[in-house]
């Protein structure tokens, strides 16, 4: 019985510490990401709240920030979908392949940034566009928060509204939380079980 009772105690705790680790990884998910955002246009650039890049005859293209935005990724899914500012076109003309930075400054759950690149290209007329920018990379890894660029054709080009239909267009992402390591369950349960085992084992001898 004593016997018994020592190999309880082992038991006992790992059921504490995989009780633990399932609370620690359910916040992990219900983590908030709080962030916002920066751009500009042109070679070198640095990132500001607003930028606007100037084409042939009148055309213009304007950025504007996503300002300080907290989302919540404990869905069912895992991710929530967010905007990460918008770019506005006017007039008529060109634009002749201009640089396009956008950056995302993260301060929660981690502090960090993280950028994004493009090309603006394409012509605006005044009753459409093929204007659009096409994208080096469409995600981005900050402090384990995962940003996907999300409304995109052929799977790295925004296409900007004209001004026939508003002139504005919306770069968003889809925000997710890094998924619990299955790795970790299993071995907690691979060892409970070896515990569990062993206790009947014993049991049986005495």
């Amino acid at each position: 019985m004593k016997n018994f009772a020592m190999l309880l105690k082992p038991l006992a705790l790992s059921i504490t510490l995989l009780a633990i680790f399932a609370v620690a990884q359910t916040e992990a998910r219900a983590d908030q990401v709080t962030f916002s955002t920066a751009g500009c246009f042109g070679a070198g650039c640095t990132p500001s709240i607003t930028s606007t890049a100037f084409g042939s005859g009148n055309a213009t293209a304007t950025f504007t920030n996503q300002p300080t935005t907290t989302v919540n990724t404990s869905t069912p899914s895992g991710f929530t979908v967010a905007d990460l500012g918008t770019i506005s076109v006017s007039g008529t003309g060109t634009f002749s392949s201009t640089p396009f930075t956008l950056q995302v400054n993260q301060t929660l759950p981690t502090a960090g940034s993280g950028t994004f690149t493009g090309t603006l290209t394409g012509t605006l007329i005044t009753n459409g566009s093929d204007s659009r920018i096409v994208f080096n990379q469409t995600s981005i890894m900050i402090g384990g928060i995962r940003f996907d660029l999300t409304n995109l054709a052929f799977g790295n080009t925004l296409f900007l509204d004209p001004n026939a239909t508003g002139g504005i267009t919306r770069i968003s992402a889809i925000v997710s939380a890094p998924v619990p390591e299955p790795a970790t369950m299993i071995l907690l349960g691979t060892g409970l079980a070896g515990v569990a085992a062993r206790a009947r084992r014993r049991r049986k001898v005495a």
